[in-house]
């Protein structure tokens, strides 16, 4: 058996290039859930999302992400994308596929695993959007943080619009 516990709820609601949701990741779970809907652009040009840990001193953390997922367009044959160990790239995968300006939007679900604790942090999730009308695009991947800091929490990277509505939920995951 297992419980969602909502952590947070964040917002969107001017333009922003990043949105930090912090000392979200405690000891309190091993496992946690962030869910992401509505995100558009406050342009007409598409931004993907992506993801960057903060950990326990409030810093970004800028190196050792190793991802990999499974690029999924609906209108093109499908890739994948990957790095290892990498402090080249902003993305563990992507967070929450493509935003683009409303109708057009991006959602996705994240699990983290072992935040806190002092040990890798690993993820997992996929995502779909709409852009650039009409593709539609779906992506499913996998990461990791090779690096042993507690985390406590998260950006969200626009890093070609800025966006300007949507909604994050972190939940914490009780396991039975």
């Amino acid at each position: 058996m297992s419980n969602l516990k909502l952590l947070n709820t964040t917002t969107i609601g001017s333009s922003v290039a990043n949105v930090d949701v912090t000392n979200v990741f405690s000891g309190d779970y091993r496992i946690y859930k962030i869910v992401s809907n509505g995100i558009s652009t406050a342009s007409t040009t598409a931004t993907e999302v992506y993801l960057r840990y903060i950990n326990d001193s409030d810093a970004v953390v800028e190196a050792g992400y190793t991802f990999a997922a499974k690029y999924m367009p609906a209108d093109a044959g499908f890739s994948e994308i990957r790095n290892t160990n990498t402090s080249d790239t902003t993305k563990i995968h992507y967070a929450s596929g493509t935003a683009d300006q409303v109708p057009q939007v991006a959602a996705g679900v994240l699990y983290v695993f072992n935040p806190f604790e002092a040990c890798y942090t690993y993820n997992t999730g996929e995502q779909s959007s709409h852009y650039s009308n009409p593709r539609y695009l779906a992506t499913k991947g996998f990461g990791s943080l090779v690096t042993t800091a507690s985390i406590t929490g998260f950006r969200f990277m626009f890093p070609s619009s800025n966006v300007s509505s949507g909604e994050i939920k972190t939940y914490g995951l009780q396991v039975d």
